[in-house]
């Protein structure tokens, strides 16, 4: 009989014979090797699941052919006014590109000043 290593007493998956119940060096590796597979893809699912996704889209349901008023507030911090537009896609599937009625784009002073209000622009079509 072969001397016995350390992996023989890491041998999970011994046989359910008694006469065949042997601990062996590669039952030993198989088990580690098995246990590293399954923590790793543990801690993937793990890490996936946590993961936040954002999808910056609103969609507006206009099933029923009736104008519908939509306000928005949002504020970029670090964005200048002149790089933000709205695109919006009527009932039909039509993209509306550069919509800008009713909008108003409020330009704030910096956050370590309080962000007040510096000027107020209505943008009309």
């Amino acid at each position: 009989m072969p001397p016995k290593s350390a992996f023989t007493r890491l041998d999970a998956f011994t046989k359910t014979v008694e006469d065949a119940r042997v601990r062996t060096t590669s039952g030993g590796i198989v088990t580690i090797v098995s246990l590293l597979v399954i923590l790793w893809l543990t801690l993937g699912e793990w890490a996936d699941y946590r993961r936040v996704i954002v999808r910056p889209e609103l969609v507006v349901d206009k099933g029923r052919g009736e104008r519908m008023e939509i306000s928005l507030n949002i504020t970029f911090p670090r964005m200048p006014c002149e790089l933000l537009t709205l695109d919006i896609m009527d009932v039909s599937g039509e993209l509306q590109m550069g919509v800008a009625h009713g909008i108003n784009k409020v330009r704030l002073s910096p956050e370590k000043e309080g962000s007040k209000e510096i000027e107020t622009k209505a943008l009309d079509l």
